[in-house]
């Protein structure tokens, strides 16, 4: 009995129901964040299989997750058996040839650098000399014809390559009639401008604007042109020597560049982002590192492109200069610590960013991240009644008053309430995306206050202004010296602002190369893309 009675004490109480309640309670808790914690690692493989064989697209296909899976194993498989493949052996004295042949002086490359083919079609300018110039303004002789001067040059007409051959007419004081009399007894008529962008080059203006067109409008790096002009052609023309004109070609187009650059800072709203570029890295042979293409725009004015090797705020603020007022960007971080350093910038927000992050969250997180993604969208839908009436600033910012606050209410709150449910994680898609739209809050409401209609919902003018450079890089891959990031932000400056403008790149290079060689410097303005297509419209009316 005695041991019956010990065993007995032993038995716990069992819970009462207050008791079981708050079990049931915590065990629930505790399984739903086992449940967020398993969608959010299921997300994370998703994520990896769309990564590597899904579109980049932002549709949802919800039916095309799991697609790859197979196609995941089997390229594991490969991998791994390819991994547990013994090494070739290979012979004693494999490694004494090598090292010999690394010992070998390098032989230099023999062949011509600059070919043209001799059956090619040719053109024969004659240049006179004007009629002015034909008599002494000294001693009143006058200046006989002498030669012709002939210069070769090559154009490029779509299609096919000409040769142009160039005579300007020389004249000069006979020495019997008093030459030694005269300060300028000899004249040759000057070469058009089209034909000395480049002193001592070959290529004319149709054919440095060729290489421009190519490789920053149409992505063709030069080494494909060097290739389609030697095979179609029978031209050979290294890209060592297309580098060479490109640069010799910029300081004309860094004028327009320098006066674009001021105009653009000079407006009240500006866009900005930044995407990253290879550089060949100039401390380590044959290695790479990062740069990156800081943009700025401003709407119906222009777009500008800034090399530059960092990311800092520093460099934002060098890109901005004396810039201040309203400056829209996505959330960098750079862009918030230059606005708190400079009290002249108002900072505004990027909404598709925001709803890219929702938008990432829809397979972990469905529901709630389908609110937020509608919600959203009724936004955009308000900016799109506002563009098909073609509103004015004033009449924007009124309807954004009357539809668009409301709204911005309505999803702040359910972002306060959500952050703090115990059912989404903080490292879940969900809440990353939550804590990404609280932390910049303001910066996103902003746009829907009073007075501040000409400022956009999202960032996405700049951002389409960037996507050439991105196709530009997957076909050029690097850059190849800092000093040539810097001419192709120049090249792309020029090449984007024509097509926002829809203007021909060819057409508008062809006209502005020669002229701007003589047009007086406080006027180069008159020759940036948007005002040199009213000055054409307006010639045409």
């Amino acid at each position: 009995m005695a041991g019956y009675s010990h065993y007995h004490r032993c038995i716990e109480t069992p819970p009462t129901a207050e008791q079981l309640l708050e079990i049931n309670e915590a065990l629930t808790k505790e399984l739903e964040k086992e449940r967020a914690l398993r969608q959010h690692l299921e997300w994370k493989l998703r994520q990896l299989l769309a990564k590597h064989f899904g579109p980049s697209s932002e549709k949802v296909h919800p039916d095309q997750r799991e697609l790859f899976g197979e196609a995941v194993q089997a390229v594991v498989a490969e991998e791994t058996a390819a991994s547990s493949e013994p090494e070739k052996s290979e012979s004693p004295g494999a490694g004494q040839e090598r090292e010999k042949e690394k010992e070998k002086p390098k032989q230099k490359r023999k062949g011509k650098r600059m070919s043209f083919p001799n059956a090619m079609r040719e053109e024969i300018i004659e240049i006179s000399v004007p009629e002015e110039q034909r008599v002494c303004p000294v001693t009143g002789i006058e200046r006989k014809f002498v030669r012709w001067e002939e210069t070769i040059k090559y154009k490029w007409v779509p299609g096919h390559f000409v040769r142009l051959i160039i005579r300007r007419a020389v004249h000069a004081v006979p020495a019997s009639a008093g030459a030694e009399l005269c300060p300028e007894p000899i004249v040759t008529a000057e070469m058009p401008p089209a034909y000395r962008i480049i002193p001592g080059a070959i290529a004319a203006c149709s054919l440095l604007v060729h290489l421009i067109v190519s490789k920053y409008c149409d992505h063709i790096p030069f080494y494909r042109t060097e290739q389609i002009f030697r095979r179609r052609y029978g031209v050979v023309l290294e890209r060592q020597t297309m580098c060479h004109w490109m640069k010799r070609t910029c300081p004309y187009l860094l004028e327009l560049y320098q006066a674009l650059h001021y105009e653009l800072r000079q407006g009240s709203y500006l866009q900005m982002d930044e995407t990253w570029v290879r550089l060949m890295d100039p401390d380590t042979k044959g290695k790479t590192k990062k740069s990156f293409f800081w943009v700025i725009k401003r709407p119906g004015h222009g777009v500008l492109f800034w090399f530059d090797a960092g990311r800092s705020h520093q460099v934002a603020d060098e890109v901005l200069g004396d810039f201040s007022g309203n400056l829209q960007t996505d959330g960098y971080g750079a862009y918030m610590t230059l606005s708190r350093k400079n009290p002249g910038l108002t900072l505004f927000g990027c909404w598709s960013h925001v709803r890219r992050k929702f938008y990432e969250a829809i397979d972990a997180n469905g529901p709630d991240a389908g609110w937020y993604m509608m919600e959203i969208q009724r936004l955009y839908r308000v900016e799109t009644e506002a563009r098909e009436v073609q509103m004015s600033a004033e009449a924007r910012s009124a309807l954004r008053l009357q539809k668009s606050q409301p709204i911005l209410t309505s999803i702040k709150a359910r972002l306060d309430a959500d952050r703090d449910r115990a059912s989404i994680l903080p490292s879940s898609p969900l809440g990353k995306a939550i804590e990404y739209t609280l932390s910049r809050w303001n910066a996103l409401a902003r746009y829907a206050d009073s007075g501040n209609g000409e400022v956009e919902i999202d960032n996405n003018w700049v951002e389409n202004a960037i996507r050439p450079t991105a196709i530009g890089k997957k076909n050029w891959l690097f850059i190849g010296h800092p000093n040539a990031g810097q001419q192709s932000a120049i090249l792309y400056t020029i090449i984007e602002n024509c097509r926002l403008n829809d203007i021909d790149p060819v057409e508008y290079l062809e006209d502005v190369l020669p002229r701007i060689q003589d047009h007086p410097k406080a006027r180069v303005c008159e020759l940036l893309p948007r005002q040199w297509k009213a000055a054409r419209e307006q010639r045409a009316a």
